[in-house]
């Protein structure tokens, strides 16, 4: 299987945070997932100097690319205030074009902050829902009235154009791009690693039952949380937490409880919860293959402890979140 390419396409005066961060999340997935990702740098040219004076190099020919359906193209933030005033260069005429023939053979598109500001440009952004920094709001939605910003968002999807608000937010959208591929467990332990939370969309929860719980500072609770994690499915039971971690049952309860916050049961049942909404977005599973995958006795635990969170059949929940 190909590895999924990650253009980090580089402008001049490109802000550093909007580069790095981003291109750290595809990294660290690489790290987890060997062969799944393949970080490129492309540009106008072969080098330029970023808003911070750092000189970049050894950069490739965007032209010389050959992307598919499966690869991404990420436009990191630019001087915003030099870049609106300046006029439309014949690279960028280029850029431009292959920008939109990546867009309309597949390539998913994704900008940081006021990487927005080139899409734009570059009518990407006409009638898609998208955010910015809050500095570039105002001018792209006088600029180009065509856009359909969203003031309040941390990122946004349309129609494989991903944007982003402000610096760090790249991350948050780049981590939620590594939720859609390799799972949530991947994209909680790239924001472990990274030492951020993840963070969803306006229309999502903020929260990510990963790290939830995990604030703390001891070791032993950690690999008690990671165990439960790995082992969802087989549902361990006290006394064999206990054992594998060669603490009492006793302690562990009382260490789990003092640090975590909640009961060993109490996290689990929220982790199980919580993968089995991951799950039945999926048409493809019932409701039996569900609980079994997330560890409950049988389908009818499964309808009971959820109902008793959200108040609803599980049935019903794409429905919900739909809407």
């Amino acid at each position: 299987m190909s590895k999924r390419k990650i253009v980090f396409l580089i402008l001049p005066k490109v802000h550093l945070q909007d580069l790095a961060g981003p291109a750290q999340v595809f990294y660290e997935a690489d790290q987890l997932h060997k062969n799944t990702f393949e970080l490129r740098y492309a540009g106008l040219k072969t080098d330029t100097i970023s808003e911070q004076g750092l000189q970049l190099g050894g950069l490739e020919d965007f032209t010389h690319l050959e992307l598919t359906r499966e690869d991404y193209i990420f436009l990191p933030g630019i001087d915003f205030a030099s870049y609106r005033e300046q006029p439309v260069s014949e690279a960028e005429t280029r850029l431009f074009s292959w920008l939109k023939d990546c867009h309309h053979e597949g390539v998913s598109i994704a900008s940081v902050c006021s990487g927005a500001l080139v899409l734009a440009k570059a009518g990407l952004l006409d009638h898609i829902r998208c955010t910015t920094h809050w500095k570039c709001i105002d001018y792209i939605q006088q600029a180009y009235p065509k856009t359909r910003v969203q003031a309040n968002k941390i990122f946004e999807e349309d129609r494989r154009i991903y944007t982003s608000a402000g610096m760090t937010s790249g991350i948050d959208m780049s981590l939620s791009i590594i939720e859609a591929i390799c799972g949530p467990l991947t994209a909680a332990h790239v924001a472990r690693e990274m030492v951020v939370y993840v963070r969803r969309s306006g229309t999502e929860s903020q929260k990510s039952y990963y790290l939830d719980y995990r604030t703390h500072f001891n070791p032993t609770i950690h690999q008690v949380q990671n165990y439960l994690i790995n082992h969802i499915n087989e549902n361990p039971t006290l006394s064999e937490l206990a054992e594998e971690f060669c603490v009492s049952e006793r302690n562990l309860t009382r260490l789990f409880k003092k640090h975590a916050g909640l009961t060993i049961q109490d996290y689990k049942d929220v982790m199980r919860l919580e993968l089995a909404a991951h799950l039945l977005h999926n048409p493809n599973y019932t409701q039996k293959y569900i609980a079994g995958e997330c560890g409950f006795h049988d389908e009818r635990q499964f309808r009971r402890l959820w109902k008793r969170k959200y108040h609803y059949p599980p049935s019903r929940h794409p429905e919900k979140v739909a809407h």
